[in-house]
């Protein structure tokens, strides 16, 4: 069973009923896995929570991350850290998803940033906003041995968080604050789409990351459908010092494990950047 790589549930195994999800990452030859708010609401009831926890637990898999719940989709939110006026709001959901991870010994957290309305900078309400909002639930994830992952995401206009430069110095900032357990997630599928010039040439701080996520591009599918150099990128990470593991966030099912963790390794060329979202 490949031991680097976790799938990503919410992603590729959408045609797997939610509470099934877990058992058939395990059928398909993961031992790890990543969950989306598996949700509907944000406060679900407990035996909602009972039923998910204890279908993963009796797949036998291990849960590496789990988002927050991010607010009201319908509303617009996408994640509640940046938010001003929303502060409660974001300590109720980083409680929902501790809760529920700490029965699972989850050990990253993604809460999506929010958007933002204003330019992001170190002055912004928003930046000043999140970085309150890290400190505020450091020792919540320090009593859980786990690290808050930060995301730059590509698709949403108003994201708060798109760049590597802009994620790298929100972590610094909320470090030097206090908030210790931060760091940020490396999702190659989203800086790449983005044309984040970290990755041409090579320049990412091994020391900031960390969790590592990756899709092909265009398209969000599995390795070798798009134009990625991802094994290239992978192999970087490697040879830079980061050992966790990569998450696997594409789209539709794999056909095993380690016809996966194969497609990973032969997607090694240079390629240019992606045609299409």
């Amino acid at each position: 069973m490949p031991t680097d790589f976790a799938l990503n549930c919410s992603v590729a195994l959408v045609d797997t009923p939610p509470r099934q999800r877990a058992a058939r990452a395990q059928e398909l030859g993961f031992g790890a896995v990543e969950f989306w708010w598996p949700f509907a609401t944000q406060s679900p009831e407990h035996s909602e929570v009972d039923e998910f926890v204890e279908n993963v637990m009796r797949a036998d898999v291990e849960t590496v991350l789990l988002n927050f719940p991010g607010g009201a989709a319908a509303v617009g939110d996408r994640g509640l850290l940046c938010v001003p006026g929303r502060e409660d709001d974001f300590v109720a959901s980083a409680r929902a998803a501790l809760d529920i991870g700490r029965r699972l010994s989850v050990q990253f957290y993604n809460p999506m940033a929010g958007n933002t309305v204003t330019e992001w900078t170190p002055q912004s309400r928003e930046f000043e906003t999140a970085v309150r909002n890290l400190v505020a639930i450091d020792s919540m994830l320090a009593d859980a041995g786990a690290t808050i992952v930060l995301e730059p995401l590509s698709g949403f206009p108003h994201a708060a968080l798109t760049t590597y430069d802009d994620t790298r110095v929100l972590v610094r900032t909320a470090r030097a604050a206090g908030a210790q357990n931060v760091a940020m997630l490396f999702d190659l599928y989203h800086l790449a789409v983005n044309g984040d010039p970290v990755l041409d040439p090579w320049a990412a701080d091994i020391a900031i990351i960390g969790h590592v996520q990756i899709a092909d591009a265009p398209g969000r599918g599995w390795p070798g459908t798009g134009d990625l150099p991802l094994g290239a990128w992978v192999q970087k990470l490697r040879d830079a010092g980061y050992a966790g593991r990569i998450g696997l966030e594409c789209a539709g099912e794999p056909g095993t494990a380690a016809a996966a963790v194969a497609d990973v390794a032969r997607s090694r060329a240079p390629s240019a950047r992606p045609r299409a979202r």
